[in-house]
Formats: C-alpha cells, structure tokens, sequence
C-alpha cells in the first residue's frame, strides 16, 4: 500500500483557506481580465480555424532540383503554338499562303517527315497553329536525356507541304506582304502551375516576338521545363499528393542566314523553333498547415495574451497583502472599521473620521504606520511560532508538567442518544451523575469553535458575563468595544 501511494502522480497539497469563502484570493479585475483573454483567445481560435479551412493560410514551400522519369507528366498541361499577330490592314501570310508553319520529330537524331500544322484556334491575338506536342526521354549513360525533340518552322510557301487543290500566294502578294512596316510573328508557351493557396491548376502564357526577313533565319531553342509537385495537405494523417506539369520554357536565341537554314533543314525556313525537355526539373513541395501547426499559431498568440497574468497575479497579490493586513488590524483594533477616509475629485485626503468625530491626520497615519508594521511581523511564519512558543511558557509558567501531559488524553466526547432494548431513547449522559458543579469544566461541542472568528459576531447580542470567568469581569469590561 505504501508503494502504490509513492507511486502515485496525482498527488495534491492540502489548501489552507483565506477565509470561510475562497482558497484562493480572486478579484472582480482579475476575472474581467481572465474573461477578456478567454474571449480572445477563442475568437482568434475560431479565426485561425476559419483561415485555414478558407485556404487564405500560405504553406510552407521548397524547391529543389530533381531527376524525375516523367511518369507522371501530363502532356496536356503544356502547349506551344506559332502564330501571325495580325490585324485590320494586313497581309496574314499563313492564311494567304506566304509562308507555312511546318512541323518535323527527331527519335534518336533520326527526322521525320516535314509536315504542315493543320490544328489551329482562333485567339485575340491572331489564329494559333498547334503542333501535336510529342517528345520523349531515355537514360544515356545513367542519365535522363531528351531522345525525341521537335521542329516547328516558319517557312516560305512550298506546294508540295498544300494539298492538292491548294497553290501559294502569288509573287507580288510575296513582296507586298514583306514591304509591310511590321511583321511580328509570335511563339507562345502555355504551361501549368498550382496556386499555392489551394493547389488549383493555373494556366501561364509566356510569349516570344519574332520579326522576320527574307534575308536571314531566326532560330530560337525552346527548353520546356517541367515541375513535380508534392502537396502535403492533410490535418494529422494522410498521404501525399504527386503531380507533374510542363511548367513554362527556357529560350535561346540566335540569327543564322537563310542559306544555313536551307542547307540544315532543306525548306525554305525564315524561323526556326528547336523545342526539347530540360533533363532535371524543379521539384515543389506545398506543406499546408497541419494540427499541431494551427494548434502553436493559436497557442503563440494564447500565449502572449497570457502575459498580462503575471500584472494580474501581481495585483492580486497586493490586494491579498492588504485585505488580510486590514482584516489582522480589525482583529487586533475593531474600532478600525468605523473610520472612514473622505477624499476630494483630486483623490486627496480631506477629513479622517471614527465613530463620526474628525480626528487628527497626522496623529492618524503615526498610528496607522505604527499599527501597520506590527501587522506585518504577525504575517512571518517565524514570529508565528515564537507567539506559539512564548504562550506555552506563559501556560507552562501556571500548570505543572504533569498536568499538561494529561492534555493528550482529553477531548469532546460525542454526546448521542442511545436506544435501548424497550425502544426507548435515553442519554449516555443522563446515566451517570455529574455533579453540577464540575459540569462547566465537562468538554461538549461548542468548545470545539469557542476561539473561532466565525463567534466574534454574535459576541454583541450577548449582554451578560458567564458565571466562569466572573472573576475577571473588570478585565473584560475595560476592553469590551462590540
């Protein structure tokens, strides 16, 4: 039994009470203070909980490179697309058959067909021809490398990439169209990204200009570039979620002659535009905020709130010192409680009065300071137990030792009714003869509170002196103030 009660966690200390109505000492500011940060604290709870469950809370991101086997690429979240910026008052060359946007595939460094783009659609910046976007990957020698790359060309109208109805623009419509101010041709790149408060799919447009001449060929590589996403959105348990795009392009640029062209690609290519993959890509993670993430935001924020406890418990304290100082005088000098301190609007102290006379202040705060400081030695444990200690000589000084040893053998018996065999009730006591006049020195209940706070009130609805300490009526009587 022992070792289970050493054991045991869950041990409290007994609580002396400050008195007959708390252990502990609260005060009405304390506890509009300690409402004010509950309040608080759970409405910005409940913020924070609406916050992240309306996904305005930004995660935490990381980026680092990454070899990816494109396993989960999706083809369809990347586009690229040629296109004639054309507007009212000009010659659109690819509708009018002056030049032809052409597309060639290399597997292995090997080409394909040279083949017309017939897909398009209609945009706000002119029509978009797009290619069918089919590249591919191998590992040479332990590396991911692109073994399938694309070709799109800006080339002077040849019949042999038209059908067989089809014929190309005439000559002059040829040199009309190059004599125009400005020819801008566009390469647009569309690619996928997530919006990192939610994971939404976005759609990014980037686009490059390109102004074409006759005279020379303009080559651009385009690097598709990809990113693979790792989205940690679950509250406590749960598992990852992967996705990978095509999320947007690197370029290089240069210009070459048209002969170059010509001779590298057999057409009449004035743009050339070299599409690949990167090999390495950008892997993103998204950590959106988990339990115990919301849980130390709420916490930080309780935290600091709670620091206005320590004004609080200060305060309290104060307070706790003063009330039991005031109520230790009132103890020691009742008449403490009739006076009454009257002060004007500016909290200075105008009158001084005790049982409604107006007494000196100087001579007051003398008493008071005085009174105050022998206060304050009752309140050291110390100097209780010296008071303890001077007591029991004063008694020691009075009663033999022997007969204060007999002090551990005596207290208040019960005094309960028996029943006895004829269902009578009779008094314990009644049986015995007490002689009437030891009966005052007989211990009963009332003895147990006779020196308790609680008998100090009713002391002033008792008018006469007890038989017992008749004897020491003048002593009584010269001190009696309730």
């Amino acid at each position: 039994m022992n070792f289970l009660k050493n054991v045991d966690f869950f041990g409290v200390p007994f609580l002396q009470n400050i008195n007959q109505q708390q252990t502990l000492y609260k005060s009405a500011l304390g506890g509009f203070l300690s409402v004010f940060i509950g309040i608080t604290s759970l409405a910005y709870s409940f913020w924070i909980i609406y916050l992240w469950n309306s996904n305005q809370m930004s995660p935490k991101i990381s980026n680092s490179k990454y070899v990816s086997d494109y396993s989960l690429l999706n083809f369809n979240s990347g586009k690229i697309s040629v296109y004639y910026e054309a507007y009212e008052g000009v010659i659109d060359p690819f509708q009018s058959r002056i030049l032809l946007p052409l597309v060639m595939y290399t597997e292995n460094f090997l080409p394909t067909q040279i083949k017309l783009i017939e897909d398009s659609v209609d945009a706000s910046n002119g029509k978009l021809y797009v290619p069918n976007l089919d590249l591919g990957y191998t590992f040479i020698d332990g590396y991911q490398q692109t073994s399938k790359q694309m070709y799109i060309f800006i080339s002077l109208c040849e019949e042999k990439y038209l059908k067989e109805d089809e014929k190309c623009g005439s000559a002059e419509l040829r040199e009309q169209f190059f004599q125009q101010r400005i020819n801008f041709f566009g390469v647009q790149v569309e690619s996928t990204t997530l919006d990192s408060r939610d994971g939404s799919e976005q759609i990014t447009i980037q686009d490059i200009y390109i102004e074409l001449e006759q005279q020379s060929c303009y080559s651009i590589s385009t690097f598709l570039e990809t990113n693979f996403y790792e989205i940690q959105d679950y509250l406590l348990f749960g598992t990852s979620k992967q996705k990978e795009y095509i999320s947007g392009a690197k370029v290089q640029t240069q210009s070459l002659s048209s002969e170059r062209c010509k001779l590298t690609y057999q057409n009449e290519a004035l743009a050339v535009i070299y599409v690949a993959m990167n090999g390495t890509q950008t892997k993103t993670i998204f950590q959106y905020p988990k339990l115990g993430d919301l849980l130390a935001n709420i916490g930080s924020i309780i935290s600091i709130l709670f620091m206005f406890k320590y004004i609080i418990i200060y305060m309290n304290q104060y307070s706790l010192n003063q009330k039991v100082l005031s109520d230790l005088m009132n103890l020691y000098y009742p008449e403490f409680k009739n006076i009454k301190i009257i002060k004007n609007w500016r909290f200075k102290v105008t009158k001084i009065t005790l049982n409604h006379v107006q007494v000196d202040q100087i001579e007051y705060y003398k008493i008071y300071d005085k009174i105050k400081k022998q206060m304050q030695q009752k309140l050291s444990y110390m100097n209780l137990l010296y008071e303890i200690s001077r007591i029991y000589l004063i008694i020691r000084s009075i009663k033999l030792r022997d007969e204060l040893l007999k002090s551990h053998q005596i207290g208040i018996k019960l005094n309960l009714s028996t029943v006895k065999e004829d269902n009578y009730l009779s008094n314990y006591r009644s049986d015995q003869k007490i002689n009437t006049q030891a009966e005052p020195f007989i211990l009963n209940e009332d003895d147990a509170e006779l020196l308790s706070l609680s008998k100090r009130g009713n002391q002033k609805y008792i008018e006469t002196i007890p038989e017992e300490i008749y004897n020491e009526v003048d002593y009584y009587y010269l001190n009696k103030i309730i």
